[in-house]
């Protein structure tokens, strides 16, 4: 045999017998270590359980993992992922999954969605027992005299509203409403919910929100209010109160004449439902049974797409870069209407659009002001009085905006009180845009109040509600604050050293220091009459005394101690009598300068001009 072929084969003999070694090497190779790790672990909307293996095992890659996903109750499974990719629905086995896990840890992660079929606001339920419902239900409507076992809102947390008596409907969230029992006013703010501006500012489903939260209660038979601590634990508890003294409460109604508890439903839920408001809250403030509830609803909203949710369009929201502003004078604003404010196209809450008005800042209370569409008025030839027009403007937004100021303004239009008001003002330093917002055309102007005498203010007012609102007037004469009372009392109030009159059996001093009141004009013992108001932002003062209490302005004596006004005696048993501060008031006589407003009252019972004192400066004072 020749030598060389003898090489070659040996060599082919070496290179198959190296292939097979390493073929044996690779098929031989064991399979690396497997683990799993739920990542949802912590997940309040679902679970994963019944591992068919155990992480405790030796796992290792390859094998088959087959898990259970279970959705909380009103959830439904969305997706379930390991290592990011769809694990496998196993045939026949509801909620069941399996994979073939990969070398290494392999990550499970399982999501979940509302179930949009769920009415979440029936589902809801009233959570107190039977016997508070009762006790509840069992004050009588129209009841003259309080009962003083009955539960009282502000002491219990819990009382029916009044539903023939005080209701005003300032936005979304925000209701003021007159208590069943004691028949005091609660400034209500709901719990759990926040809706968008529809008052100093205007924002998109603001207004719908409003409307959506006065057509609820409008036509509600029966409105419980519940404060947290009734709601977290089903037992009395006083109410709370926020920063602003707004008390916080949810709000449960019903339109069944003869209800049971199960017929309420909570109108701060359902706000949420509806998508009207972002729910809002923790757990630790909530409860864990509102929070779950209001974090469904909100989900359920979101889901839908309804209102905040969405990219539809608000009926109720003028969309000024889609639609021009109007611009509008303020004799035009007042000659819409021959009856007075409350009967004008602006008066429509379906009247959404933009206006531009322009006029002379008269005066300004924080960041709100008032304008008038001249300087100073002429009278005419025989002295009649002239043409005059003015409006609130409410805004909180801070401006540099001063008295004497021309300026343009852009907002909404509105009513309150009787009365014309702009608000959704905007204000920007930087960049401001002409198409929305307020700007200073000029300054420096002098505002010279329009002299008027009693016969001209309340006669000719009253024929007339067109003119003189919201314009600067001095009255020629004195005026003479006196208390005038009702059927339910006094119809003087406020300063944040009187007793709120609202709540006799649990009284409180008022959160801020506006102060109502009612004076003769000319004399002490004249047959008319006119409302003022001294507004929170204005503090008068006489000889060492100051305007903390309506008497200061009609006489009598107030009984004030810092600890509350529980403690307002100087009885033996009153552990903090010698703290009490007893001031005695002389009865004054005013001269004011003030902003003359048509004023109708929420009932519609009291139609008058008020003389609204915004300066300090504005008014002399002395006694007779």
């Amino acid at each position: 045999m020749n030598s060389s072929i003898k090489k070659v084969s040996f060599l082919s003999l070496s290179v198959i017998a190296s292939l097979s070694l390493i073929s044996c090497s690779v098929t031989s190779k064991e399979p690396a270590s497997a683990s799993y790790r739920d990542l949802t672990a912590n997940s309040e909307y679902g679970k994963i359980s019944d591992y068919n293996l155990q992480n405790g095992e030796e796992l290792k890659e390859g094998d088959v993992l087959e898990f259970k996903v279970t959705p909380s109750e009103d959830f439904l499974i969305d997706k379930v992922t390991v290592n990011g990719e769809d694990a496998t629905p196993i045939e026949n086995k509801t909620n069941y999954y399996s994979y073939t896990l990969k070398a290494g840890v392999n990550r499970i992660s399982a999501t979940y969605k509302i179930d949009t079929t769920i009415d979440f606001v029936s589902k809801f339920k009233l959570n107190i027992s039977d016997k508070l419902f009762q006790e509840v239900m069992d004050v009588p409507d129209g009841a003259t005299q309080a009962d003083p076992t009955a539960p009282d809102f502000r002491q219990d947390g819990i009382e029916k509203i009044n539903m023939n008596g005080f209701i005003n409907y300032v936005d979304g969230d925000t209701t003021h409403v007159e208590t069943l029992n004691y028949g005091y006013t609660v400034k209500i703010r709901y719990l759990g919910i926040d809706t968008p501006e529809s008052t100093s500012e205007i924002e998109k489903w603001g207004k719908s929100a409003s409307n959506f939260n006065k057509e609820i209660l409008s036509n509600a038979k029966h409105i419980i209010l519940e404060g947290q601590g009734v709601a977290k634990n089903g037992e009395k508890a006083p109410a709370t109160a926020d920063g602003n003294q707004r008390s916080l409460a949810y709000v449960w109604y019903t339109d069944v004449e003869q209800p049971t508890k199960a017929d309420f439903r909570c109108l701060n839920l359902e706000m949420v439902y509806n998508g009207y408001s972002f729910g809002i809250g923790s757990k630790e403030e909530m409860g864990d049974y509102f929070y779950s509830y209001f974090d469904k609803a909100s989900k359920s909203a979101e889901a839908r797409k309804l209102h905040v949710y969405s990219d539809d369009n608000d009926p109720n929201y003028y969309d000024w870069e889609k639609n021009p502003v109007q611009e509008l004078t303020l004799k035009k604003l007042y000659e819409s209407s021959s009856t007075g404010p409350e009967s004008s196209i602006f008066a429509n809450t379906n009247n959404q659009s933009l206006y531009k008005i322009s006029g002379y800042v008269s005066r300004k209370l924080e960041t709100a002001f008032y304008i008038q569409d001249k300087p100073e008025y002429t009278r005419g030839p025989n002295g009649e009085l002239p043409e005059a027009y003015g409006i609130y403007v409410f805004t909180y937004a801070n401006t540099p905006i001063q008295e004497g100021d021309y300026v343009e303004v852009i907002g909404a239009i509105t009513t309150y009180g009787g009365s014309y008001q702009m608000q959704g003002i905007s204000y920007h330093t930087i960049n401001p845009d002409p198409r929305r917002d307020t700007i200073i055309k000029s300054s420096g102007h002098k505002i010279v109040p329009l002299e008027v005498s009693y016969e001209e203010f309340y006669s000719t007012q009253f024929s007339n509600t067109n003119k003189l609102n919201n314009v600067l007037i001095t009255l020629e004469e004195e005026i003479y604050p006196y208390v005038k009372t009702n059927n339910h009392g006094s119809m003087c109030e406020g300063g944040t050293m009187e007793i709120n009159k609202y709540n006799e059996k649990y009284p409180f001093y008022n959160t801020n220091n506006k102060i109502i009141c009612y004076a003769k004009y000319g004399s002490a013992n004249s047959n008319q009459d006119l409302r003022f108001v001294s507004s929170e932002e204005v503090l008068l003062d006489y000889q060492g005394q100051t305007a903390l209490s309506y008497q200061f302005f009609t006489g009598g004596t107030n009984i004030y101690n810092p600890h509350g006004a529980e403690y307002a005696n100087t009885n033996e048993d009153n552990p903090y009598k010698d703290e009490t501060i007893t001031t005695t008031y002389q009865p004054k006589k005013m001269k004011v300068t003030a902003i003359s407003q048509y004023y109708v009252s929420t009932s519609g019972s009291t139609t008058m001009y008020s003389a609204i004192i915004t300066n300090k400066a504005d008014v002399v004072i002395s006694t007779y």
